[in-house]
């Protein structure tokens, strides 16, 4: 472990130990980025836009009540140094609270209970929604600031591709956005590659009396970042080949495919949270090489602490593996980055599932949710299995996965990694 002032930096292996054979070898590197508590740090000041989805489907089931708790509570939780704005969208945007530090927090309050009388349609658009939010971000954006959006919606919306290239080009410019879905009705993969692609979370809510608590969780993680902009460089050695990497912890994501750049790899993080670990596993590929030890890469973080005025700075860490003949010593494995390549082969299961029965290929949909359920039974997740079945068995009968069934699963296996067993967390 590389330690940081701010951060630690942690690499494993699979195996410490690989066979000399005259063929190359597949093996996985987790790298944990580890936030180090620093009370002397203070806190990053936020500059946040809470947009609200208030088409008319948000009156049923008390969804736009709930909302007006959660802002409510975001509203007395947020910090005299905090600047925030509120916009509600439909068919139109308004901005119901300008951008601003909210001293009168009770007549902000008072705005947001007669938020029903905010007059934007019935129909459901969220790009304008995202573009005031925006607009409202930049009147007070600073590097200094956490810039941030939340953008709730329960339905599907027009111009999925303009929201998605929108929320991209702002991210570009350091505004990131954490995604809320209510019920069965929203493109949860527009909402995810929102979240994926500018660094916040995507959070699926089916109980509406949920909202609250999600808004707190989210609020809670944007007021605790420690670190800004990492990024994760992996420099490899000669004939060492990135084959694949996903993001594992705080949510599993499918970082494909990207080409390292004279032989770096890099990976632009997200702001790193107060006690909130974030890793990367690596799918390796080794050259076959003669008995000893050889370093096949380096694993370096560059962040900045803006509360302290440091920008660029860097930890990295050597990481090095051992050829032998000594099979004794190849048969070793580390069971935790074991544990999160099993979790991650259920995400990718379940993903190729759901892409097979688009395409009618039932009978190979059928087996790989089977198997998927199969390892979440090993590791105690039976709700999450029980879906995964479910959904399996529409399927073979040649019925259409379910709405909710397919966000189950698109989201609980996304969320798999947290739900390890205390025995596999990796020492801080």
């Amino acid at each position: 472990m590389t330690p940081g002032s701010e951060v630690n930096l942690k690499s494993t292996l699979s195996y410490s130990y690989i066979q000399v054979t005259s063929e190359d070898k597949l093996v996985y590197l987790l790298v944990d980025v580890l936030p180090v508590a620093q009370s002397s740090l203070g806190h990053v000041p936020l500059n946040l836009s809470l947009v609200l989805d208030k088409s008319g489907s948000m009156y049923a089931q008390e969804k736009l009540e709930y909302v007006k708790k959660a802002v409510i509570y975001v509203i007395d939780q947020l910090r005299s140094d905090d600047i925030s704005s509120i916009v509600a969208f439909a068919d139109r945007a308004r901005v119901v609270v300008p951008s601003q530090q909210i001293f009168d927090k009770g007549g902000v309050k008072n705005t947001v209970q007669r938020i029903d009388n905010v007059s934007v349609g019935g129909g459901t658009h969220m790009f304008k929604g995202i573009v005031a939010a925006c607009d409202e971000v930049m009147k007070n954006y600073s590097p200094s600031r956490k810039n941030h959006v939340i953008l709730l919606s329960d339905g599907l919306t027009v111009a999925e591709s303009k929201c998605l290239k929108k929320c991209r080009e702002e991210a570009a410019k350091g505004i990131s956005f954490s995604t809320l879905g209510v019920g069965n009705d929203f493109n949860q993969k527009l909402m995810m590659d929102i979240a994926d692609t500018t660094g916040g979370k995507s959070y699926y809510i089916d109980v509406p009396s949920d909202i609250p608590n999600i808004f707190a969780q989210e609020l809670k993680g944007v007021q605790s970042v420690v670190v800004q902009n990492p990024t994760l460089h992996l420099k490899l050695s000669r004939n060492v080949q990135v084959k694949r990497a996903y993001k594992v912890k705080p949510l599993i994501s499918d970082l494909g495919t990207t080409q390292a750049i004279n032989q770096v790899y890099s990976i632009k993080m997200s702001d790193l949270q107060k006690d909130e670990p974030q890793s990367i596993l690596y799918e390796l590929i080794l050259p076959s090489r003669q008995a000893g030890s050889y370093r096949i890469a380096q694993a370096s973080l560059e962040y900045d602490v803006i509360m302290k005025g440091e920008k660029g700075k860097q930890i990295a860490q050597d990481i090095v593996i051992a050829y032998t003949s000594d099979y004794s010593l190849t048969g070793m494995v580390d069971s935790y980055v074991m544990n999160l390549v099993d979790l991650v082969s259920v995400f990718r299961q379940q993903t190729r599932a759901l892409e097979l029965a688009q395409i009618g290929e039932h009978a190979k949909a059928t087996q790989l949710l089977k198997t998927a359920a199969t390892t979440l039974l090993d590791r105690g997740q039976k709700d999450l299995a029980t879906t995964f079945l479910e959904e399996a068995k529409n399927i073979e009968q040649g019925v259409n996965t379910s709405v909710a069934g397919t966000k189950k699963l698109e989201y609980g296996t996304r969320k798999l990694t947290q739900m390890l067993d205390d025995a596999f967390l990796p020492p801080i």
